[in-house]
């Protein structure tokens, strides 16, 4: 029977190789045999980064998925898509794993360093700022950990960031002045835990966000973590749930400890009824155990810990009734579908860095938008903005105008119609 150094032999034999698929197994093995061993998770992380890295989509790739996408060919746009799907999930795992190093030593600076390139990968990129900073700080002397971190401050002198934290503010957000004001109550509630016991006011562990896809549910959740000055944690069904058995219950336990650790937090969890649907048993008992596991947690803060956990979804019916109740999720915001006011705003919101032609008429761009999301009303102009791109780019004329016009968002119209 295969020992853990022989394990971890024969993966780094793999990864001499560019073999990186067998160095993964081979390090699994190894967490298999010592569930344990930092050094056996810290290599499964580094390879199941660099396995990424050599399958990671090209351009190529990303033209032929847009491509099949604008054409209509779904069997082709479906396998392009699970490319991506592919990859984003190899890095989760990556993160995962080093994550589980970090926790068990602090001081792992290796860990720190790949953990920021995956996060960079992830485009997470204040906690991969901060792990680059760990890294280099761990060691000073170690060159490709030090270039890391001075790329990440560079980066945010050149787009004006603070601290490497991107600013949301409510002004981002068009909103009804009803649920504006909810979300500011939950604000305050973070932001002065002391005012609201003085007051009697019992704030609960977290909110529901409901509403039709493209409203704006997760740049709320940014936008609350931002104003109220929260760590945000925000994590996915597909980071959770895991073939491998208790896996995606200690991937449950790994995020709340992780938002106990840094409060006041926020854990935002997007598509929630994937993750937590209704309870079934039988065949859908390993969801079951994560829906059990996740409550048992929720269950586990206290009005003192400054946790606070935001869930996302657009079915709010597939979601277990367990999640719903009083003390957990109890708190349910609607955030709807825009109304022509609404649309307006977002029109104004979506084009304050463009340039419109004198010929662009609002109204009836808000009048063939019914129905539409704040998402579908951004990917417009920004389809607006690549046929105006194409048309000036073709024109003979060099003293054309460079603005959107109303035939550009016409055809945008027609395209993403």
């Amino acid at each position: 029977m295969e020992t853990v150094e022989e394990a971890l032999h024969r993966g780094m034999q793999c990864a001499k190789q560019y073999r990186w698929s067998a160095a993964v197994e081979a390090y699994r093995k190894a967490i298999a045999l010592a569930p344990d061993s930092v050094e056996a998770r810290f290599r499964l992380g580094w390879a199941l980064w660099n396995q990424a890295e050599q399958e990671k989509p090209t351009l190529a790739d990303m033209a032929v998925a847009y491509g099949a996408q604008v054409l209509g060919f779904e069997q082709a746009a479906r396998e392009s898509r699970r490319k991506f799907q592919i990859y984003r999930q190899r890095l989760n795992d990556a993160a995962h794993y080093l994550r589980s190093v970090i926790e068990r030593d602090e001081n792992h600076a290796r860990a720190h360093h790949y953990l920021a390139r995956v996060l960079q990968a992830l485009d997470r990129k204040a906690e991969a700022e901060q792990a680059a900073r760990r890294a280099a700080t761990l060691e000073p002397s170690n060159a490709a950990y030090t270039s890391l971190a001075q790329s990440f401050e560079e980066d945010s002198v050149r787009s004006g960031r603070s601290e490497g934290v991107e600013r949301w503010t409510w002004d981002d957000l068009v909103l009804d002045p009803k649920t504006k004001r909810e979300l500011r109550q939950m604000q305050l509630m973070l932001e002065k835990p002391d005012l609201a016991r003085q007051l009697g006011v019992q704030p609960p562990t977290g909110i529901l966000l409901k509403g039709p896809p493209g409203t704006g549910k997760t740049t709320i959740a940014r936008v609350l973590a931002n104003e109220a000055k929260c760590n945000f944690f925000a994590i996915t069904p597909a980071e959770i749930n895991q073939m491998y058995v208790g896996e995606s219950e200690k991937r449950v336990r790994d995020l709340f400890a992780r938002a106990r650790a840094n409060p006041p937090a926020i854990i935002f969890i997007d598509e929630i009824d994937a993750l937590l649907p209704v309870r079934q048993g039988g065949v859908a008992i390993h969801s079951d155990k994560v829906v059990n596991q996740f409550l048992q947690e929720m269950d586990g803060l206290t009005v003192n810990n400054r946790v606070f956990v935001i869930g996302a979804t657009n079915r709010p019916d597939m979601i277990d009734p367990a999640l719903r109740r009083g003390g957990r999720l109890s708190r349910e915001i609607e955030i709807p579908l825009p109304d022509a006011a609404a649309r307006r705003q977002l029109f104004a919101l979506c084009t304050r860095h463009a340039t419109l032609a004198p010929d662009v008429d609002m109204d009836a761009l808000v009048e063939k938008t019914e129905g539409y999301s704040g998402a579908d009303i951004k990917a417009l102009v920004n389809e607006a903005g690549l046929q105006a791109l194409i048309r000036i780019a073709d024109s003979p004329d060099r003293d054309i105008p460079r603005s959107l016009t109303q035939a550009d968002f016409l055809a945008a119209l027609e395209n993403l119609g």
